[in-house]
């Protein structure tokens, strides 16, 4: 098994190895980033997760790639056009890197807002960061030899705690805050 397909206790470095790739987006992408957020289970502090540093760029335009891709692939990120998820462009590390994903979303779109409320919801909610956790470890020890099930098999927990996050913004009024550093 790789290395990343495993669940690995929190690593508080997760937040720095993002905070120094996300330097390194803002210096070549500028303005065309509107945000640079971390994103994903390593982003919440204390949640297990599989190794990977997942990031969501947000763009004013999905469609002009011509404003982003270039400066990705300046700094190593292979762009993966077999991605099946048409609401985003996915961009992975090259081979013998870091993993690290990138998840270009168009700014103010459903993909975009969902992943940051996932995660704003998560941190502040422990209980259901814990529940989520304990998920994942069941599910790696079920399916570790077949990552598919394993992503599949996170969907009715992923929806139930979108389903608690949408009545949580209601009440909380939550928006996205600033950017993540």
């Amino acid at each position: 098994m790789e290395d990343q397909w495993r669940i690995a206790q929190h690593n508080p470095l997760w937040h720095d190895r993002f905070q120094e790739t996300a330097a390194k987006l803002r210096a070549t992408l500028g303005d065309t980033a509107l945000r640079i957020d971390h994103i994903g289970s390593t982003s919440i502090s204390g949640l297990d997760a599989k190794p990977v540093i997942d990031i969501q760029i947000s763009v004013s335009r999905l469609a002009e790639m011509d404003r982003y891709k270039p400066g990705l692939e300046q700094l190593g990120y292979v762009y993966r056009d077999d991605n099946p998820d048409l609401s985003k462009r996915y961009f992975r590390e090259a081979p013998g890197n870091c993993r690290t994903h990138i998840h270009v979303r168009q700014s103010g779109s459903f993909s975009e807002q969902m992943n940051l409320l996932f995660r704003d919801y998560l941190r502040q909610h422990p209980e259901d960061c814990l529940r989520y956790g304990q998920e994942k470890h069941r599910l790696m020890e079920q399916y570790k030899h077949e990552r598919m099930k394993y992503v599949e098999g996170k969907g009715p927990i992923v929806w139930d705690i979108l389903h608690k996050a949408h009545l949580w913004s209601q009440s909380a009024g939550w928006q996205p805050g600033e950017t993540d550093k």
